[in-house]
């Protein structure tokens, strides 16, 4: 017989007792607690898991309502301003510098006397800056949502746009100041100053139709990067709702909603193809769908 036949001959001998010492603890009460405790202790992790997954998306939802109604109330403060003040300044000065140009063409044409005096009535009104919550806006935006894309860009853009503005109508009420205590340069007057022509040695100061025209830029800044922030917020808003759909039972939360068609069809937005170079350097993101892993550890997933 060889070696290995007589291994196997001293060992079979051996197999049906300790076959049946397997059987009997696996079936004994100590191995049935221990499968107990071991699923019980999976399931309350699942369900500890699971009302994680839910507390944080709910908080999620929240901030993302909050933050869009600060955003909204950040593009009504733009708006208002434009429609009330903004536009007719804008609209006042170039109808000025316009005027002015016919009158020198008419002059230079000898169709009136070098002389003529032009008539101007200019918008002088005092502005004053506005304030909305850029700050608590960014920190939602960076901190608390789990936005991608141009999000983030947006909300700085819109910081940035709103602290420029408010540099623009410093530097208006500023040179405002000025013209009200005649402080021009020498050889200037308020012609010269209000219309950026040349005076004394071919010098010219163009500063305040510069502050008109920023004025109009970075209200129309805020709008826009304000309604695209918005717009930004609503597709997450529908993600997460995706996610809640996709792991929880019931109705999602409620994400706010803004519409600005009413400023858009009385021209106060500006147009999509100003901003195209800003616009062509985002591409729309897919939410990926959560493989195995994400499914069984949704913080993965959520994070």
């Amino acid at each position: 017989m060889s070696d290995i036949a007589t291994i196997y001959a001293e060992l079979s001998t051996l197999l049906p007792p300790l076959w049946e010492n397997i059987k009997g603890f696996a079936n004994s009460s100590f191995t049935t607690s221990l499968a107990g405790a071991f699923a019980g202790a999976f399931a309350a992790q699942r369900i500890a898991e699971k009302g994680k997954f839910r507390e944080e998306l709910v908080k999620e939802f929240h901030h993302t309502s909050a933050v869009i109604s600060l955003v909204a109330a950040a593009a009504s403060l733009a708006l208002a301003l434009k429609k009330q003040h903004v536009k007719a300044l804008k609209d006042s000065y170039d109808d000025d510098l316009k005027r002015l140009e016919e009158h020198t063409q008419k002059i230079l044409g000898r169709e009136i006397a070098p002389d003529t005096p032009f008539e101007v009535s200019p918008n002088l009104l005092y502005l004053q800056a506005i304030s909305p919550a850029v700050a608590t806006i960014q920190d939602i935006v960076l901190s608390r949502l789990s936005a991608v894309g141009r999000t983030i860009p947006a909300a700085t853009a819109l910081a940035n746009s709103v602290e420029n503005l408010n540099g623009a109508i410093s530097k208006r009420n500023e040179l405002l100041n000025a013209f009200k205590n005649r402080q021009f340069p020498e050889g200037a007057s308020f012609r010269h100053m209000y219309f950026g022509l040349p005076f004394g040695d071919r010098q010219t100061n163009q500063e305040y139709g510069g502050s008109v025209d920023s004025i109009y830029l970075y209200t129309n800044d805020i709008i826009f990067f304000s309604i695209k922030l918005c717009e930004d917020l609503r597709d997450h808003g529908e993600i997460l709702k995706k996610r809640y759909k996709s792991r929880l039972r019931g109705s999602p939360p409620r994400i706010s909603m803004v519409d600005f068609e009413t400023p858009r069809q009385n021209g106060l937005v500006p147009k999509d193809e100003d901003y195209e170079p800003w616009l062509s350097g985002f591409v729309s993101v897919q939410e990926a769908s959560p493989n195995r892993w994400q499914r069984l550890h949704p913080r993965t997933w959520f994070n």
